[in-house]
């Protein structure tokens, strides 16, 4: 018995510690990986121990500086919102929402009047294909592509790696600006995710109920980090 126990105990610590190997070298057991299947399998650039925020600015912060600038739209803000929405990652990746697929067909169809302010008209010519893409969001800040058509543009526009945080700032601009102009960041915020602003009950509405929490401290961090980099 006294021997069984510690042949299990042996083999629970090689486990642990072959675990651990694994985790500390994934990046290049998945890169094997990719090459003995020879299939493509993403792995995530991201050093070890690289938070979600030093991720950001790495990534974005000479560009979101650039546009914050030439836009009107506070830095500490944008990069905020850029953690919350893709976690700092570039390219950011996109998601499809089903359930938007599915008032986008019925509007086309003439089967529902709208979906917000788009109406049967705005998508004469849409094929399934194309409301996919207006039912995905994009970019760093997850823009969903139907929101570009009061915009003007188009949505491969906001698919654009190159493209895709203007257009994003422009649609926040434009969208809810003002509550950002009065620093109302809560509004901004809890607007960006549920197209309202911020509950008088003070109950968020978010997906996420941390959402707006989370982005307030966040931007608290990029405020800080401007102002010392003002120094």
């Amino acid at each position: 018995m006294l021997m069984r126990q510690r042949k299990i105990a042996i083999i629970s610590i090689l486990l642990v510690v072959g675990l651990v190997v694994l985790w500390r070298n994934r990046y290049d057991v998945a890169e094997w990986i990719r090459n003995a299947l020879g299939i493509e399998m993403p792995v995530d650039p991201r050093p070890a121990g690289v938070s979600d925020l030093q991720w950001s600015e790495q990534n974005y912060k000479e560009e979101i500086a650039e546009l914050a600038s030439e836009q009107g739209v506070p830095y500490e803000y944008l990069m905020a919102l850029i953690v919350l929405e893709c976690g700092g990652e570039k390219p950011a990746g996109h998601r499809y929402e089903k359930h938007v697929f599915s008032q986008l067909q019925k509007v086309r169809d003439g089967k529902k009047k709208n979906f917000e302010d788009i109406t049967t008209e705005k998508l004469q010519g849409f094929d399934d294909e194309a409301l996919k893409n207006l039912a995905t969001s994009w970019g760093p800040f997850q823009i969903m592509g139907y929101k570009v058509i009061s915009m003007g543009v188009d949505v491969s526009d906001l698919r654009n790696e190159e493209e895709a945080a203007l257009y994003g700032v422009q649609w926040i601009k434009k969208e809810y600006g003002h509550f950002l102009d009065k620093k109302k960041w809560k509004d901004g915020f809890h607007y960006h995710n549920t197209g309202e602003r911020f509950p008088l009950s003070g109950r968020s509405r978010t997906h996420n109920k941390y959402y707006v929490s989370d982005g307030v401290k966040y931007l608290q961090y990029f405020s800080k980090s401007l102002t010392t980099n003002r120094q």
